[in-house]
């Protein structure tokens, strides 16, 4: 009979614990939820980013009248989604900015390259035709200011080249005369702007390049101030009085 002590030892059994099984089960469980969460996310984000076709465009930043002259300060830029509509992007405004608007363009309009053009302006209408600017100093109009629509009678005293009587007695002693009536199309800004067949835009700014060279400016409202009539008698000097009383 074989001693006791040499028997083989006893294995240890090992003991379930169901804490520590559900304690893991649990862990990975939040593991498995918090990369489903992260791989949603992700996955929401690819799908808005390739859904979402905004870009930026430019937009009239306020009412541009035609005529004037397009400034970068008269832009400014938008996300959109214009779709197969055609708009210009910030990095071609370049390409229009000191032209000039072939109509009106009301603020927050998306702008595209057709609302403005160098001078002369495309339009049929206008073929052939140029753009005349000219300036007038507002504070020489008796009793109001130069206004778009207004017909304006351009007075001075002219010096006469070669005239010796007149540069002897000065220009003060020169007759005030007409130097030109003009009808003002489109006054903007301080500006006047004309667009006519070249023979007329030379004849324009000749009367204005007058006007401005006289002495004893004055420029009357044909109409408000004076009636035409009343301006030509007082020009011949046949004793009527030219006043500045509005008339019917």
């Amino acid at each position: 009979m074989s001693d006791s002590s040499s028997a083989a030892p006893r294995q240890k059994r090992q003991v379930f614990n169901p804490t520590a099984t559900k304690g893991k089960r649990r862990l990975n469980l939040a593991i498995v939820g918090l990369l489903l969460v992260v791989g949603a996310g992700i996955g929401f984000w690819y799908v808005v980013q390739s859904l979402d076709e905004r870009e930026q465009y430019v937009v009239a930043a306020r009412a541009i009248e035609r005529w004037e002259r397009l400034g970068v300060a008269d832009l400014t830029a938008v996300e959109a989604n214009v779709g197969d509509a055609v708009a210009m992007t910030p990095s071609q405004v370049g390409a229009i900015v000191g032209n000039w608007a072939t109509g009106r363009v009301p603020q927050g309009t998306l702008i595209t390259p057709g609302m403005f053009a160098p001078p002369p302006l495309s339009g049929p209408a206008e073929a052939g035709r140029v753009i005349l600017q000219i300036s007038l100093p507002a504070g020489e109009v008796a009793f109001g200011t130069l206004e778009t629509g207004d017909t304006i009678a351009l007075l001075g005293r002219e010096s006469v080249p070669g005239d010796e009587f007149a540069e002897f007695a000065g220009e003060s002693q020169v007759p005030l005369g007409l130097i030109g009536i003009l009808r003002l199309d489109m006054v903007q800004g301080g500006n006047i702007y004309y667009i006519e067949e070249p023979a007329e835009a030379l004849r324009i700014e000749r009367m204005v390049n007058r006007y401005l060279t006289a002495a004893d400016r004055k420029m009357w409202k044909i109409g408000i101030d004076v009636t035409a009539e009343q301006l030509v008698r007082a020009l011949r000097g046949d004793g009527a009085t030219v006043t500045t009383e509005s008339t019917s």
